[in-house]
């Protein structure tokens, strides 16, 4: 066999297969791993100067411990994480309990795989140590052009900026120009990406939702002078759910991390990124609920808050390009792809999701030239469930955030009435079908089943 069909097939073909992932977020990196392991030459790049994370804590339901799982890197996962007795539903006003789903350890018994909930940075630098330490090339302060790339050629271009980088990826370093040789770009640079706004034709429009979102943080030892043991011992995720507005609640390592959703009416203007608080504004927009969430608001600390923004028109027909005679390939993913509310805790698991099956797909490919055919059932098996996912979650947020009204008071009457849950339960997450589904998902085993039905339907 000679070097230029090792390059295109058999078993050696990914080593000659170079993949730049944008964006070093979590997503990102899960993806490196995976690719890296299967075999793929792999570098990242990424805006930011630096690792660093602004946020504070994250969900990781069953479905995305399982991609942590096949990273190998669970274990180190779980010792930076608290796994949660329960969720509970509390009314706004009095925190009267309206309803609980058991979550340790039912279940990591029922998926065999647990529920928890970690600090992002912690997560982050996990995944980071893990990809490095594998050999993936990450180089921050990069600004990847996609609207010059070469496609005819494989070439994309970056920015650096002046203060450079430790890293450099088939670039120099001392320029503030770098090109990179690239069979396949996988844009996993979040809900503003550059790479979907150049996949769409449209530049980013980032729109309102209404909606804002405000991260407190207390220590432990205030918590506890402070007669709010019961919201930490034991440990769970408590979620107040209130006219026009929600409070979410759970015990990290050393910190609780509180976060308070509401209007952002008095907003008067879009931003991107954290912005300071007005702790006496917040206080009047809660100021008739929980005597807790009041406490909770007047002595914490680490007070940010971010627009939940949406793309505006900045709709996108497919998530690949990959056009007949281009070496150059693209495709999306995690927010990139398939941003959508914070409302269950599923944007990161979903995230994973994606990272998993497209990890996998890549992973069994046999030649160059099944890439875009894999990347096509990505597509086709990750688009459905995620748009399922996310309607799921708009409807949350707007039950769970319902005015005082009948139905509201309907809302919190099936709450309580109903035990065991039945399907259309108020929290989606109890309900028995939509649980089920949506925790049990097995990235490579439904990539394996999906490209065993491409290629059955796909057979001459």
């Amino acid at each position: 066999m000679t070097s230029d069909q090792a390059a295109t097939s058999g078993s050696n073909f990914r080593a000659h297969y170079r993949v730049l992932i944008v964006g070093a977020g979590l997503v990102g990196l899960l993806l490196a791993i995976d690719l890296k392991r299967a075999g793929y030459q792999i570098a990242v790049v990424d805006k930011d100067t630096e690792l660093k994370e602004i946020g504070a804590g994250i969900i990781l339901p069953p479905n995305a411990c399982r991609a942590l799982q096949q990273a190998g890197v669970l274990a180190k996962v779980q010792s930076c994480a608290v796994a949660p007795k329960k969720w509970i539903s509390h009314s706004y006003q009095n925190g009267t309990i309206l309803g609980q789903l058991e979550l340790d350890p039912y279940v990591r018994e029922r998926y065999d795989m647990p529920f928890l909930v970690i600090h992002r940075s912690d997560l982050r630098r996990i995944l980071f140590e893990e990809a490095t330490a594998r050999g993936v090339i990450v180089q921050f302060d990069t600004m990847v052009e996609m609207h010059r790339a070469d496609f005819k050629n494989g070439l994309v271009y970056g920015n650096l900026s002046d203060s450079g980088c430790g890293n450099s990826v088939h670039g120099d370093e001392s320029a503030k120009r770098t090109t990179f040789a690239a069979d396949l770009v996988v844009a996993a640079d979040g809900q503003q990406s550059e790479t979907r706004a150049f996949l769409s034709g449209r530049p980013n429009s980032p729109a309102p939702t209404g909606k804002m979102v405000n991260r407190i943080l207390m220590d432990i030892g205030r918590m506890r002078e402070l007669g709010l043991e019961d919201l930490i011992d034991p440990p769970s995720i408590h979620v107040w759910l209130g006219p026009g507005s929600l409070a979410v609640g759970y015990l990290l390592k050393n910190v609780f991390n509180f976060v308070l959703t509401c209007s952002s009416e008095n907003e008067q203007s879009v931003f991107l990124g954290p912005r300071p608080v007005d702790e006496e504004e917040l206080l009047a927009v809660f100021k008739d609920w929980d005597p807790r969430i009041r406490s909770l608001v007047e002595n914490g600390h680490g007070y940010l808050k971010w627009l939940l923004l949406e793309n505006g028109h900045n709709e996108i027909g497919s998530w690949v390009h990959a056009a007949e005679g281009d070496k150059l390939i693209l495709a999306l993913t995690g927010d990139a792809a398939h941003a959508i509310g914070p409302y269950i805790g599923s944007g990161a698991a979903l995230g994973f999701e994606s990272a998993m099956v497209l990890g996998q797909l890549l992973e069994q490919a046999r030649s160059k030239s099944e890439i875009p055919k894999r990347l096509k059932v990505y597509e086709s098996l990750r688009r459905p469930r995620t748009e399922l996912v996310g309607g799921v979650t708009r409807k949350m947020g707007a039950e769970w955030m319902m005015y005082d009204s009948p139905q509201q008071a309907k809302r919190d009457e099936t709450f309580l009435r109903e035990n065991p849950p039945l399907q259309g339960y108020p929290n989606a997450l109890q309900d028995p079908f939509f649980q089920t589904w949506l925790y049990s998902f097995d990235g490579r085993k439904e990539a394996d089943d999906a490209w065993r039905i491409y290629c059955r339907e796909h057979e001459a």
